[in-house]
């Protein structure tokens, strides 16, 4: 649904995984939708490099999230949740 905005379904479900779980790594997010996990990790790479997710180290997992001081994240999350109702 997003598809054209985002530039692609990976990152479309990336950041409605994100806004439903609050956290998620590589891995997770791959086996949620039956991605490669190296497709899933380029557009958590791309968006982290963006400014919108941010991601910490716990052990040798990388946990991602929305980042709360990115400038348009009420925004963002608006539009993912509007997507989710569709």
């Amino acid at each position: 649904m997003l598809k054209a905005l985002f530039g692609n379904e990976t990152c479309e479900k990336v950041l409605l995984y994100l806004l439903n779980y609050q956290t998620g790594y590589a891995a997770a997010i791959a086996k949620a939708f039956g991605y490669n996990i190296r497709r899933v990790q380029l557009q958590l790479d791309r968006l982290e490099s963006g400014g919108i997710l941010v991601s910490r180290k716990t052990g040798n997992t990388r946990l991602y999230q929305l980042n709360p001081k990115w400038y348009f994240k009420p925004e963002l999350e608006a539009l993912l949740r509007k997507a989710l109702a569709a």
